[in-house]
């Protein structure tokens, strides 16, 4: 406790550092206000998002599309990983395209997911279940090979179904699962502004394309530390459920 009660403190002096020497260069100035506005206008910009131009709904549109895309990317990814690990015919014929389609930069997928999906939510949800599911399988596939294989024979000298056996695997697997699910929704935080750059008329990424266009660069900074903001809540709550689901892994 007083280990996590130090590093807290640290973290907050070192904040309050940053922000004080972002106030000082500013104020000199030493930096053209184009490329770093000053505290005080970064948080004009703020209140002119929040309070004059929805940008909580924006800000709800993204969340809606990261998480419909993860969803999807967990929903898929789970049984098609576990019978990529059961059948080693499905593994030699998925894993090739797998692991060429998760070298792809995904900003070079736009066209496709355009002309395939057309400008509505569906190509933005499609970018980021490309970017999130190829990697996910893979993962989940690793820490089903890390089971213990005398879990198996346990199993199949007891006479347990194919099912029962596949709903073993995931229990087994459930703390890294969890842990492969925080980082993977973590990337799909990542290509959110790739994806709303495709004719979006609402959501953080067009909040920056809209502010990079007319040179508001404090209204640009304001989105990208919500972004830093929603990811490092949402990366807090998954480690403090954590210990919850899992009590009997220790969590560091």
């Amino acid at each position: 406790m007083r280990k996590k009660q130090r590093v807290n403190e640290v973290f907050l002096l070192s904040l309050l550092f940053l922000f004080c020497l972002w106030w000082w260069v500013t104020r000199v100035p030493l930096i053209d206000p184009l490329f770093l506005p000053s505290p005080e206008q970064v948080w004009l910009a703020a209140i002119d998002l929040f309070v004059h131009q929805q940008f909580l709904f924006d800000i709800g549109i993204s969340v809606f599309r990261v998480f419909s895309a993860f969803l999807l990317a967990f929903v898929f990814a789970v049984p098609l990983a576990l019978f990529m690990t059961e059948f080693a015919f499905v593994k030699r014929l998925l894993e090739p395209y797998i692991d060429f389609i998760r070298y792809l930069p995904v900003p070079a997928l736009i066209p496709l997911t355009i002309l395939f999906f057309g400008l509505g939510e569906e190509s933005k949800i499609a970018l980021l279940f490309i970017g999130t599911f190829f990697q996910l399988i893979l993962l989940i596939i690793d820490d089903i090979y890390t089971i213990p294989t005398r879990y198996f024979d346990l199993s199949f000298s007891l006479g347990f179904s194919p099912m029962r056996v596949r709903l073993l695997k995931l229990r087994a697997i459930l703390p890294e699962l969890y842990n492969n699910s925080r980082i993977t929704l973590g990337w799909a935080w990542t290509y959110l502004v790739i994806a709303e750059l495709v004719a979006a008329q609402a959501g953080i990424g067009h909040v920056i394309k809209e502010a990079q266009r007319f040179s508001n660069t404090e209204k640009v900074y304001v989105a990208i530390v919500t972004l830093g903001v929603i990811g490092l809540v949402i990366d807090q709550v998954f480690k403090r459920l954590y210990p919850v689901f899992f009590p009997y892994k220790k969590y560091d």
